[in-house]
């Protein structure tokens, strides 16, 4: 045993002695059926590289997420055991880096299918639109979501449950469900998002685009007059579209009280990689990890937001630049 250690403390790994009786008690207060994990949520416009993000936060061995196989049958709880493997002694790793690979190894489940499951009020169908909040959940799903992300924790052994969804807000939705959730805000470069979401999205087939008119009835009366003067084009409508996202997440996130949001920018995450992960992980306290530095040196980040620039003609780019532009 190492020198100044009790028989009941272990070496964290990170400096720190961790009494081994309240660690198991606290984890097991954490994992109990009055308690939920401490919930942390991925979020941002469409094509805001919300899922980059979560590609590093469910490296951690104490974390818990959503595989793939459960965000497409989210009633099959079962399949939250399916991560396990990537925490397995000496072979953990090896699935880790290989889970966007193989199909076998399971990957963070992206998107909203799960969510929508248990609170169908999440996700506004496109021909009815609304900005979800407060007042699309019930009590009743309230304690399925809540059972169910408990489920997988306790399936995962594991007490912190990180997600990731993109699109409108939902912070406040969200905020009913799991009040001391915290949440990451992946901010990109508003042209780049607008883009991709035509690019991605079968340009002029684009479900929104189909639904626009009933879209723009949400939007303040500035950035419907905005769509109004510009030609109607679908990169032009995912433009203000994009903005009024910007917008409905400064207000959302604005009204969160200190320590329960932080805003990232998808080109800082691009650019400086180390830096801004180890900020992140302060942030939400989980800890930096040899596991963690291996992944994200090894991890493949590449940079698409000057695609955006130089596939379009020069009347485009000033099209979509006046769509995304900040209300004054």
């Amino acid at each position: 045993m190492e020198k100044g250690l009790s028989i009941l403390q272990w070496d964290s790994g990170d400096g720190r002695k961790v009494d081994l009786f309240a660690s198991v008690f606290h984890e097991y207060l954490l994992m109990s059926s009055t308690h939920l994990p401490k919930m942390i949520f991925i979020v941002g416009a469409p094509r805001s590289g919300s899922r980059l993000l979560l590609d590093f936060l469910t490296v951690p061995k104490n974390v818990a997420w959503i595989p793939d196989r459960l965000g497409e049958s989210p009633s099959k709880l079962s399949y939250a055991s399916r991560a396990n493997r990537q925490n397995w002694p000496l072979l953990g790793e090896f699935f880790l880096e290989r889970r966007s690979a193989w199909k076998r190894v399971p990957e963070p489940a992206v998107g909203e299918s799960f969510w929508s499951h248990y609170m169908p009020g999440f996700t506004p169908p496109d021909e009815e639109p609304y900005v979800p909040g407060p007042e699309h959940v019930s009590d009743a799903e309230i304690q399925a979501i809540q059972e169910a992300v408990k489920e997988i924790c306790h399936r995962q052994r594991r007490n912190i449950f990180v997600a990731e969804y993109d699109g409108l807000p939902r912070i406040r939705l969200l905020q009913a469900v799991f009040p001391e959730a915290m949440f990451l805000q992946v901010i990109r470069d508003p042209r780049s998002v607008a883009y991709q979401m035509v690019k991605r999205s079968g340009g002029a087939n684009l479900k929104l685009w189909e639904e626009r008119e009933k879209w723009i009835a949400l939007m303040p009366e500035a950035l419907q007059a905005r769509v109004a003067a510009n030609p109607s084009t679908p990169l032009n409508f995912c433009g203000v579209l994009t903005r009024w996202y910007h917008d409905l997440y400064k207000s959302e996130m604005g009204e969160l009280s200190e320590g329960k949001g932080l805003e990232v920018a998808y080109s800082d995450l691009l650019s400086r990689p180390e830096r801004i992960l180890s900020k992140i992980l302060k942030f939400v306290e989980l800890p930096e990890t040899n596991r963690f530095k291996y992944f994200v040196k090894f991890h493949d980040i590449q940079e698409s937001n000057q695609r955006t620039h130089r596939n379009l003609n020069a009347d485009e780019a000033d099209q979509l630049a006046e769509a995304v532009a900040a209300l004054d």
